[in-house]
């Protein structure tokens, strides 16, 4: 499974520049799929360094001024933009993004994505207070698509499942029979806003009991006791992680 971190940089403060905090925000708020990561990268540069540790895929969103139209999505290529700090940036304040990528790559070594991408949005308003352009709310919106549907993509292995008010994570009768054919219990795993639900192969294993409930064979698994504060009921993404053989419902 592809492990995808989003960087959103900037500061909201700026107008313009917090166009990438605003997009994980309103990425969040979408819900994605737990292989997908979103950072609040904000203005620490070398933070960034340690956000893509480990990840196969990174995508750097950050505002610019280049005297393009305001609201203009430029995609460049890491390999344009990393370089190492100056003398008189290699203090941690002044380190940037593009900074981290050519750091990291002299850190991490084979833990270093296997590529990036980067999306800047040509900005308009940057002094301190400014409202955020309307040219750069729109660019927003038409990159949270190309996010969505060019790079995150809805792979094969990727599903809904429910969250009832019960507390009860219901599995559609597709995935119980793909993954829990024959399963009477499960063993559930939190994990920070996602859950590991591993099928046993006999009830002598212990486990949650995995109901049968209804005739087109959804079935439920008891999870309220184990839920974090705050978690809404509804649909949540889940995938089927092959490597784990564990189905990974986020919680988000």
């Amino acid at each position: 499974m592809e492990r995808i971190v989003i960087l959103g940089c900037g500061n909201p403060t700026r107008g313009d520049d917090g166009v990438g905090p605003l997009l994980i925000r309103r990425l969040w708020e979408r819900g994605l799929p737990p292989n997908v990561k979103l950072v609040d990268g904000g203005t620490s540069g070398i933070d960034v360094v340690f956000h893509m540790e480990g990840a196969d895929r990174v995508i750097i969103v950050d505002a610019c001024l280049t005297g393009e139209k305001p609201g203009t999505i430029l995609r460049v290529p890491s390999s344009e933009v990393e370089e190492l700090p100056s003398r008189e940036e290699t203090h941690l304040h002044s380190i940037k993004w593009f900074h981290a990528i050519a750091i990291g790559k002299y850190l991490l070594g084979d833990r270093f994505p296997r590529s990036i991408d980067i999306f800047l949005v040509e900005g308009r308003n940057f002094n301190l207070g400014d409202e955020i352009s309307q040219e750069v709310l729109e660019a927003i919106e038409i990159l949270e698509e190309v996010i969505m549907k060019e790079i995150i993509k809805e792979e094969k292995g990727s599903y809904t499942v429910q969250l009832d008010e019960n507390g009860y994570i219901r599995i559609p009768p597709d995935v119980a029979r793909r993954f829990f054919e024959g399963c009477l219990s499960v063993a559930v795993v939190p994990k920070g806003m996602e859950f590991y639900i591993f099928p046993l192969p006999n009830s002598k294993q212990g486990g949650l009991l995995l109901k049968r409930i209804n005739n087109e064979g959804e079935r439920a698994v008891l999870v309220w006791e184990m839920l974090p504060p705050g978690v809404k009921n509804g649909e949540k993404k889940a995938i089927w992680d092959e490597e784990r053989k564990a189905l990974i419902v986020s919680l988000i």
